[in-house]
């Protein structure tokens, strides 16, 4: 896999470095990595087999050939209760629901925009390369065989450099055996071991062809042209002569680079002394420097360094679920018996026999049954071999996923969304170093794909993301286009999502169990009865569930009426409006026709009359008769204040109206700094006839009120 991603960046010069003289494997280094892989099998021989145990354990190969000869030859049967399998599985289902997307962050406040790009481009690799397939594997490989590793390189696609991501097998996978960390930070070598066809390495590294061909035909030196069978003495064997295969070795071993004696990441691939292919690492981490391109972690490590992972405590209480639970089946199907006297069973095989079958016939010379003749009791016995095969099944249940993590505790049917997550979380405590870590890898290997989308998309394309179900959108990456600057009126060339240049923190997306979140919020909603649906809203905001604004546009149109339903109602609103200020004005009109009768028989009562003369009929004189007192002007005016006129009110159109011709007036003095506040203020009635005013009629009926 190292060999696909280091041409095509030595070919592109993406690495200049990769080529360079001080990069060639010697000799000598291809002794020493010999060394190390001999070395490695050895320090390590027993995790190998404990690994290879364990999976065999996962597959129900949980009894050893002795112990079967031993079952075969009394007649028991091969029993195997498979928990560990249901463990294991779980725990990755537990991961699968437990898994979060990655997030990039900036790490300057010019970045911010680029960490969507980032973000985007990091899922878009992940989609591609299967990740979440990827990532169960890799946590079944460290529950079950003590480690898993990944590679993540570069691979020539069909636009160009792509991030690629493969799997490492566990027993093929070999690294510094000094190395106690969880994570292989303190490893100073690792890599993997495979066996390839001919033909394909033949075409891999055409240069080799000759030696390539001289190590399968038998022309080759001793050293790598032993041939025995596969599956034996690895640390000797380098070709398989049946089949016309090698054994490839791809190692990256961390040294000193002179002059400077600072320790990078040197990749080498050989079988036997042949070496293929040798550089520095043509991969860079987020600094530019070489960088490992293999990612490994590791559940447990004991005091003296071996990987392990959870099946090592299970196997013990395994063994002993398949041993006694096949113990107790013997025990139902076969009868011991037994004779006080001699001679009252002619054939005792015969007897043991028809006791074993289900319509079988026993016969006995003499004696009584069940005191001369008869079948032991061993009740006891068989009662014993159950209980202590449920206190093993018990022990089982209660290590690693225990029914609080599994969310099988008591009461669980009538408990919330959020009650279930804090007894899984509670079932979870004992495991929690091994997620710990797990997620560790994860996000190490989000880094290393951001390392390689910058260091291998260095050319124009479009990536595809989905933001929901339904929306796809096409993002440009490294867009460079012609624009006119404004400032200078110069044309210069502007780039767009350059992702050498963006600088960002990958780190994991955290929050609750969205399906059970989702669950409870259903659970609430649907216990809601005669709440108002105005709530809903409400419980969806503090709820933690994704798509909050799709739920409460779902909400609200559930709220909605149908269209012809709201314009009939908003009708007969304004006519309902209408007809009450048509009652209202028709009230008001009563009133001030009243008012407009007493006005009038108050102007004829104080109005001044013309004199007044007296004709006499005998002598003929006419005489002025005294003139009528003057009018009482202050008791007309105090009338007339007791029924002022007023408008009607005005409806809600009438009112838009109003405002809308009604011109804005100006703030301020006015008439050269005589402020008018006739008709802010009360103010006395100017002399003469106030009720004609300056025109000498009458105001309208509704206009402002006369006087104060």
């Amino acid at each position: 896999m190292l060999a696909e991603a280091a041409k095509p960046l030595a070919k592109t010069g993406m690495q200049a470095t990769a080529v360079a003289p001080q990069g060639q494997a010697t000799d000598a280094d291809v002794r020493r990595y010999w060394g190390y892989l001999r070395g490695f099998e050895t320090a390590k021989d027993g995790e190998l087999k404990e690994g290879a145990t364990h999976a065999k354990y996962y597959h129900d190969k949980q009894w050893t050939d002795a112990e079967k000869r031993k079952l075969k030859k009394r007649n028991q049967p091969e029993v195997v209760d498979n928990l560990i399998k249901r463990k294991i599985d779980f725990l990755v289902g537990v991961e699968q629901r437990m898994r979060r997307d990655p997030q990039a962050y900036p790490r300057t406040p010019k970045h911010e925009q680029d960490a969507d790009v980032a973000t985007s481009g990091i899922r878009y690799v992940c989609d591609q390369n299967r990740w979440d397939n990827l990532s169960s594997e890799g946590m079944h490989h460290g529950l079950v065989q003590g480690k898993g590793a990944i590679w993540v390189g570069i691979k020539p696609g069909p636009n160009g450099n792509d991030v690629a991501l493969e799997l490492c097998d566990p027993g093929r996978f070999f690294y510094d055996p000094r190395s106690i960390k969880p994570d292989f930070s303190d490893a100073r070598y690792m890599g993997v071991q495979v066996w390839r066809d001919v033909d394909e390495v033949k075409e891999e590294h055409p240069d080799k062809a000759d030696e390539i061909e001289k190590m399968v035909d038998g022309s080759a030196s001793p050293s790598s042209r032993i041939s025995i069978p596969a599956d034996y003495d690895q640390e000797l064997q380098w070709t398989d002569l049946d089949a016309r295969r090698l054994r490839m070795v791809e190692i990256y071993e961390k040294r000193l680079q002179p002059p400077m004696m600072k320790a990078v990441w040197y990749f080498c691939k050989f079988s036997g002394v042949h070496v293929l292919q040798s550089m520095v690492s043509p991969y860079q981490d987020e600094y530019g420097q070489p960088d490992n391109p293999y990612l490994g972690w590791s559940p447990y490590i004991d005091e003296t360094g071996t990987r392990y992972g959870l099946i090592r405590t299970m196997q013990t209480m395994q063994d002993e679920v398949n041993h006694r639970r096949s113990r107790a089946l013997h025990e139902l199907n076969n009868r011991q018996t037994f004779s006080n006297r001699p001679g009252s069973v002619e054939d005792v095989d015969k007897l043991k026999a028809e006791i074993n079958k289900p319509d079988g016939h026993i016969e006995f010379n003499a004696g009584e049954w069940g005191k001369d003749v008869g079948i032991v009791d061993r009740s006891n016995q068989l009662k014993g071999q159950l209980e202590m095969l449920q206190q093993s099944i018990q022990r089982m249940e209660n290590y690693g996923p225990n029914p609080g993590l599994i969310g099988q505790g008591g009461g669980v049917a009538d408990q919330s969304g959020r009650a279930i997550l804090a007894q899984r979380d509670s079932g979870m405590t004992e495991l929690s170093p091994v997620f710990e870590r797990q997620r560790n890898w994860k996000l190490r290997v989000y880094r290393a794909i951001w390392a390689r989308i910058r260091q291998a998309w260095t050319a124009e394309r479009w990536i595809a993301i989905t933001d929901e179900e339904s929306d796809v959108q096409h993002l440009p990456i490294n867009q460079y286009q012609m624009v006119i600057d404004p400032q200078t009126g110069q044309p210069r060339i502007s780039a767009q999502n350059v992702v050498a240049q963006i600088d960002v923190d990958i780190i994991l997306d955290e929050g609750p169990d969205t399906v059970v979140m989702q669950e409870e919020l259903m659970q609430t909603l649907s216990q809601l009865g005669n709440t108002p649906p105005q709530l809903w809203k409400v419980f969806i905001e503090l709820s933690q569930v994704n798509r909050k604004d799709q739920l409460i546009k779902m909400v609200d149109e559930a709220m909605a009426p149908p269209p012809d339903q709201a314009q009939l109602a908003a009708k007969m609103a304004k006519l309902e409006e209408l007809l009450k200020s048509a009652m209202v004005d028709e009230k008001i009109a009563g009133v001030e026709s009243k008012r407009a009768d007493t006005i009038a028989k108050l102007l004829t009562a104080f109005t001044p009359q013309a004199p007044q003369t007296h004709e006499d009929k005998l002598t003929g004189q006419v005489t002025q008769l005294p003139a009528a007192p003057p009018p009482d002007i202050n008791a007309a005016l105090q009338a007339m204040q007791a029924l002022p006129l007023t408008y009607p009110n005005p409806t809600i159109g009438q009112q838009d109206q109003q405002d809308a011709m009604q011109p804005q007036m100006p703030q301020g003095p006015m008439d050269g700094g005589q402020v008018q506040e006739d008709q802010q203020q009360g103010m006395p009635p100017p002399p003469g006839n106030a009720l004609m005013g300056q025109t000498g009629m009458l105001p309208p009926p509704g206009g402002m009120p006369v006087g104060p």
